[in-house]
């Protein structure tokens, strides 16, 4: 059985792969989508849109709890999701368990896992996937939902699946793909700034644009009042930028032993980002974001631009004469961003896997990918449902949904290994002294950080895993 598995995860991968090829070229569907996230979806769908019951399968009734996170349009979708996929099987009730953010639900479920009884399906980032394999809390899907004619390669983002893929098993079911993008205040941004007397102004959408450009459009975009964009102290704000430029963070994407911002592939890519980033007049200061936060200074007219994901634009939608949109990132040499990545996992502790994987090849299939894309926080993993006007939303901000649906493409994710959140808490003050410290040595700041992670990930690798019941 666990050959049988492994062959076929293979097939399905080799399948998404295909996919990059030509795949994900959107086109907006013609299909209506007045209907509200609560509304039940049509009937006539693909295979992989319902499931198939499995043979052991009885009409004995079952109780799945289904624990997410996310904003309150987020949420409201989960429970529209659990409440169609009730109506369509009377036999099932889905009691939906929420937190506000991931690291909320995360706690949670540690808890949940170690005391108080693990959800049947939650809500997980790809970036927990080494440590959920390693700590046993995961059932593998690639078997359940093949089970149920779901069909990986045809029918959902390649980055998706292997972002979720561990011990040659799919590990949870891709539901969000959310490349990093930057949005920006329509009514602040020149992009005629961007160039020199007799350049020709850059369409970002079309042709990308330089880490020149966004420089000197945010740089004049900074008025009394007004910054010109918010550089997160984040590895993940480093990551695509330095990997644009040929550069990395760390020197094995698959098992990284040590950052690497001190290598010289990196070294000029990074001294232009925090020339930009120290850049009191440009890039809002800890100071001022303790006051109010990127987002809220976005809202309020007066932040220009902002790196962030599919997520935020609930909230932005909410914001009065706010009138937005979406670029792809600036790049060095070559385009590249991230994406955060999402799926919905089995706990390897539940007592209805088989109910489970029911509700999970719904869940990830078009029909129920469209009742979460309607959200307007979410990036399918469906490819049909990403074609679809439940995700394409035209005439609502964002206009330009090709940034999220094409750019993917061109995606990675951020490394996982075990160790991997600990050398993100750890190093997060030692980056934010790179944009904010009063006086700047790359040598030695750079060396320390990467020393840092170094013996975090030599530790991580050294320590045994943690049994489920830890």
């Amino acid at each position: 059985m666990v050959h049988q598995r492994r062959r076929r995860f293979r097939r399905a991968r080799l399948g998404a792969v295909a996919l990059a090829t030509g795949a994900l070229a959107v086109t907006a569907a013609c299909t209506s989508d007045s209907e509200p996230p609560s509304a039940e979806p049509s009937r006539t769908s693909s295979s992989s849109s319902a499931a198939t019951p499995s043979p052991s399968a009885s009409d004995a009734p079952v109780t799945l709890r289904f624990a997410v996170y996310g904003d309150r349009q987020q949420l409201a979708a989960y429970r529209a999701l659990a409440r169609v996929y009730e109506k369509r099987n009377p036999t099932v009730t889905v009691h939906v368990e929420t937190a506000e953010d991931e690291g909320t639900a995360w706690q949670r479920l540690g808890r949940q896992f170690s005391v108080e009884g693990a959800p049947d399906v939650f809500l997980a980032n790809s970036d927990k996937t080494t440590q959920l394999v390693a700590e046993e809390r995961v059932q593998p899907v690639d078997e359940l939902l093949e089970d149920r004619d779901v069909e990986f390669g045809d029918a959902y983002e390649r980055l998706g699946l292997e972002a979720f893929a561990a011990d040659s098993a799919l590990q949870c079911m891709p539901n969000d793909v959310s490349p990093s993008v930057i949005f920006y205040n329509e009514s602040l941004l020149d992009l005629s700034a961007a160039v020199q007397p007799g350049e020709t102004v850059p369409n970002p959408v079309v042709d990308g644009w330089t880490w020149r450009q966004f420089a000197l459009a945010a740089q004049a975009a900074s008025q009394p009042g007004v910054q010109g964009v918010y550089l997160p102290p984040e590895l993940s704000t480093l990551a695509p930028l330095l990997r644009s430029a040929g550069g990395n963070i760390v020197d094995d994407d698959q098992s990284p032993t040590t950052l690497t911002l001190q290598d010289a592939a990196s070294r000029d890519a990074l001294s232009a980002i925090l020339a930009l980033g120290r850049d009191a007049r440009v890039n809002p200061t800890p100071q001022e974001l303790s006051r109010e936060d990127a987002v809220s200074r976005f809202e309020h007219g007066k932040l220009a631009m902002m790196f962030g994901t599919r997520a935020m634009v609930p909230r932005l939608r909410q914001a009065p004469d706010l009138v937005f949109d979406v670029y792809p990132l600036p790049t060095f040499s070559r385009f590249q961003t991230v994406a955060d990545v999402t799926g919905y996992c089995i706990s390897r502790t539940s007592d209805h896997v088989q109910a489970a994987a029911d509700f999970l090849a719904f869940a990830s299939g078009e029909q129920g990918s469209r009742i979460t894309a309607r959200s307007g926080g979410v990036v399918p993993a469906n490819l049909a449902a990403l074609r679809s006007r439940a995700f394409q939303q035209p005439g609502r901000a964002p206009d330009n949904v090709t940034v999220f649906t094409d750019f993917v493409r061109r995606a990675e994710t951020m490394p996982n290994p075990l160790g991997w959140s600990e050398v993100v808490r750890r190093t997060r003050p030692l980056i934010a002294r790179l944009f904010y410290d009063v006086v700047l040595d790359l040598d030695v700041q750079l060396a320390q950080i990467d020393e840092v992670s170094k013996r975090l990930l030599a530790r991580a690798t050294s320590t045994p895993s943690p049994s489920s019941s830890g």
